[in-house]
């Protein structure tokens, strides 16, 4: 081996030529198996680096069955409808669940024993995963089938039986007595029929401490409730098809865009948009019922309001409305609505509602009772028969599945993502819950 030195300059240098042979030799095949992929592809900061369906990892986490009170519901008369509210997060982004399911009805509720039940999420010995288990049940008056939490106060939330009644209820972490956590509100029976969906917003843009809640009822009927330090009925709304000529109205759906406008989704496959800041007075005075308050107050009592709201009939489905979503993705607020047979329209809600959707997919058989979609427009999610949940991808229109540990038997009608997006849960199968988790890797 020769060195060979010379001052350091700008035409000279001082090298070593065995440490050079041994940088080469280590390099050489490094620089060869880059090599062998071919030239690196200019990167776009508009391109999405990620796949879809490698970021979304969808798994089967728990099997929530419901405790039967009543042996006929248990036997001869299954859970046939359930209903579900994530609420706050307790620990380790797992929020607590409250459920509650029903049995089919022919006619009225005859059900005494009907509870809402509320799992409370529990951390392993390793504090690895949490399981739900059961914390407390609270009893109704007759089956729920409608539950929902309050997005502003994740609290507080709301239920709607069969017969009409609508339940305030409030959680306040009670560390000695834990199971004594949660607080009735409020509980009021209309005389509107059953409670098919149920939608809060704000009552005002101006207070943080009063909310709306709004409930939907099966004869056409919209009752605007305001939660504050009490709980009153504010208005009742008369909603009827511009352009049906008098034909009656079967409510489905309903979904708050605005503390001023709301959508409710038709038997019929109609979509109207309801303005709460254009009403027509109607006849009809108040029930007792109408006046029944937490604590009573003067301004409270009086007549009830009947309005009928101003109402623009967008585009409709098909078929029965069976979803309303809104979600809010890059600066962009979509009304998303699907139909019974999978149909589901977008709607851009961003600065005002359009009548005309701005995409229609058509999702494949079976038949779609609930879907939620992800808040990145990327991902639709539904249960099916079975026990199976079905993930479909807006994209491509490819269809993924996750399979329960064993085939459960029924016709789900409920799917709910927490606020989060880490959970979902999916039922019911004669009383049986499926809770999800969902994960994104980056």
């Amino acid at each position: 081996t020769q060195t060979v030195s010379a001052p350091r300059s700008k035409k000279f240098a001082t090298y070593d030529d065995s440490k050079l042979v041994s940088f080469i030799r280590k390099i050489q095949p490094i620089v060869e198996e880059e090599l062998s992929h071919g030239m690196t592809p200019l990167f776009d900061c508009n391109d999405n680096l990620y796949d879809a369906s490698e970021r979304y990892r969808v798994c089967r986490h728990q099997e929530l069955t419901l405790r039967s009170l009543n042996p006929d519901h248990a036997v001869e008369r299954p859970f046939y409808v359930g209903a579900a509210a994530w609420l706050s997060i307790l620990t380790r982004d797992a929020p607590l669940l409250v459920v509650a399911g029903s049995p089919n009805h022919a006619a009225w509720c005859d059900h005494v024993s009907s509870t809402v039940t509320v799992f409370c999420p529990k951390r392993d010995r390793y504090g690895a995963s949490v399981q739900w288990v059961e914390l407390s049940s609270s009893p109704v008056k007759a089956c729920i089938e409608s539950l929902e939490t309050n997005p502003f106060n994740r609290d507080m939330f709301a239920g709607g039986t069969v017969s009409g009644d609508v339940y305030f209820w409030h959680y306040e972490l009670n560390l000695k007595v834990e199971r004594n956590s949660f607080t009735e509100l409020h509980s009021e029976t209309t005389d509107c029929g059953k409670v098919v969906d149920m939608a809060w917003a704000r009552y005002n843009v101006m207070s943080k401490s009063d909310y709306a809640l709004l409930t939907a009822h099966t004869d056409g009927t919209v009752i605007l409730w305001r939660v504050g330090k009490t709980i009153v009925k504010d208005k009742i709304f008369k909603l009827s098809v511009p352009s049906a000529n008098g034909r009656a109205l079967i409510l489905t759906q309903i979904l708050a865009t605005s503390n001023t406008e709301f959508v409710v989704g038709c038997d019929d496959g109609s979509l109207l948009l309801c303005s709460t800041t254009q009403l027509i007075p109607l006849g009809g005075t108040a029930t007792s019922a109408d006046r029944t308050v937490i604590n009573s107050s003067p301004a409270a009592s009086g007549k009830g309001n009947f309005f009928s709201p101003g109402t623009i009939e967008l585009k409709c489905h098909s078929f029965s409305v069976t979803s309303l979503q809104k979600i809010e993705n890059r600066r962009q607020e979509l009304l998303i609505s699907c139909d019974l047979t999978g149909e589901v329209l977008f709607h851009d809600i961003t600065d005002s509602i359009n009548s005309t959707p701005t995409l229609i997919i058509k999702m494949p058989l079976p038949f779609k009772t609930r879907i939620v979609c992800t808040s990145d427009t990327e991902y639709i999610f539904s249960p099916t028969g079975n026990g199976l949940l079905e993930l479909y991808r807006i994209g491509s229109g490819k269809v993924d599945t996750v399979e329960p540990s064993v085939p459960l038997k029924g016709s789900p009608n409920l799917i709910k993502m927490s606020a989060n997006g880490k959970w979902l849960i999916t039922g019911t199968y004669g009383g049986t819950f499926i809770i999800y988790s969902v994960a994104m890797e980056f």
